[in-house]
């Protein structure tokens, strides 16, 4: 039978183990890890995201055809995130339950199926209806995900990784927004509309990616066939560096809610201007047809690719330092605040990048921080807790942005007031609760969190 002692001299060997690979930059197994897991994840969120927000290309027929207002638009836009919210806690318990595998199959299936049935809608309610039930079959899929990370990376390496998975949310831009907007342009399936046609064909990846998940993606590194005995081990050393938070359920309530206000005022900004975007281009390059405005819309995005890649590196580097988080959203807050005061067009649209390259460059930061400070057992379901609470600001963002716009006739408005937002969510990451003691002494044994 093995003593306390042993039990502690085991530990303070996997310790040993754990810091030795770090200190050599990196080990074996989360190389493997990362080649075996990020593509798929990576390809998955690409052509989720690209089916979450083709409704702002489409916006540019669309509603004309179907007779909607900006306020209209804005509503149908953001009413994703409301059954994303009613099933988001639900969906995360469901991932518990029936593992990674099995569940994100059911979901990535489901949501391709809904996204295609956007094609069929007639009117508003229709649009309603259909946009609400994609956020209801998507609500298990990123928050799933950023626990399923969690349980395969270590805090040092988990920023990058979630860069390198989030980094899908530009590049879904940079290909999706003019795809789209030559499908639009200049495509039709059985006859229908640009915009119909466009749904259904960007669907289609979806279903047939649901299958793939389901056979390449396995529960835990036990379940893993791709990683020896030797990795395993080297692995699981490195993750139990990470400690399970002992808080009490209050003190994680607490914890939740913070994160939600953090969060909160980047994703109203995120989803404000992901879904106008196209419609601003119109507006600030009148002469722009429908491909070219929907091009326009992506150049943000290639801005915001390379500022993720950079950032996450050097968060790497430093720690968990909340500057890390509050930099960039102020830096979007002031770019916003600049949008909001109608310099020329041009200026307007690097503002416009600036702002959506601060807000997409905090996103991975704050997720590496919210799992690290709200880990163990009940991660995944404190994780969806945060994400379904501040998605209600990604439905207000896009309703307030259309509601402003038909109210005043512009976007400065809305600009001010997504400033606003940001602004707040600035000053509550300065009061960010810090990580579990010990979960970082891997890859930053000497420095403090700021």
């Amino acid at each position: 039978m093995a003593t306390g002692a042993e039990t502690r001299a085991d530990r303070a060997d996997r310790a040993d183990r754990a810091d030795r690979a770090a200190a050599a930059g990196g080990t074996g197994a989360v190389r493997v890890v990362a080649r075996r897991l990020l593509p798929l994840l990576f390809v998955l969120y690409l052509v989720n995201f690209v089916d979450r927000a083709n409704i702002g290309v489409a916006a540019l027929t669309m509603n004309a055809d179907l007779g909607l207002s900006a306020t209209a638009y804005g509503t149908a836009a953001g009413i994703f995130f409301l059954g994303y919210v009613l099933f988001q806690v639900p969906a995360a318990v469901a991932l518990r339950r029936f593992g990674a595998r099995r569940w994100l199959c059911c979901v990535i299936t489901a949501w391709g199926v809904c996204s295609a049935a956007t094609a069929c809608v007639n009117d508003a309610h229709g649009l309603y209806l259909a946009r609400f039930a994609l956020g209801l079959t998507e609500a298990g899929f990123f928050p799933g995900v950023v626990a399923y990370l969690a349980g395969w990376f270590p805090c040092r390496q988990r920023t990058r990784a979630l860069a390198l998975f989030l980094l899908a949310i530009p590049l879904s831009n940079i290909v999706g927004l003019p795809a789209s907007g030559l499908l639009v342009d200049h495509f039709s399936l059985f006859g229908l509309s640009g915009w119909r046609s466009m749904f259904l064909i960007e669907a289609a990846p979806a279903v047939v990616l649901g299958a793939a998940a389901l056979r390449l993606l396995p529960d835990t590194p036990r379940d893993a066939a791709w990683l020896t005995a030797a990795q395993r081990e080297e692995l699981e050393a490195l993750l139990a560096q990470a400690v399970p938070s002992s808080s009490t359920d209050r003190a994680t309530l607490g914890r939740v809610a913070h994160f939600t206000v953090v969060h909160a005022g980047p994703a109203f900004a995120a989803y404000a201007l992901q879904f106008f975007l196209p419609k601003v281009t119109t507006v600030l390059f009148p002469g722009a047809g429908t491909s070219a405005a929907a091009a326009l819309a992506a150049l943000p995005s290639v801005l915001a690719a390379v500022a993720m890649l950079a950032w996450s590196r050097h968060g790497d580097r430093v720690g968990p330092r909340t500057y890390l988080i509050a930099a960039p959203v102020a830096a979007a807050a002031t770019a916003i605040s600049l949008a909001a005061l109608s310099p020329p067009p041009v200026l307007t649209l690097a503002a416009l990048a600036v702002a959506v390259a601060g807000i997409l460059t905090a996103v991975p930061v704050f997720w590496s921080r919210c799992t690290t400070v709200l880990s163990g057992p009940r991660a995944a379901t404190a994780v969806a807790g945060v994400n379904a609470a501040s998605s209600l600001a990604s439905f207000a963002g896009p309703y307030v942005t259309g509601l402003l716009t038909d109210a005043t006739g512009d976007y400065q408005a809305a600009y001010s007031v997504i400033a606003c937002a940001l602004a707040v969510s600035c000053a509550a990451t300065l009061r960010l609760p810090g990580a579990p003691v010990g979960t970082h002494r891997a890859s930053a044994p000497t420095r403090t969190p700021a």
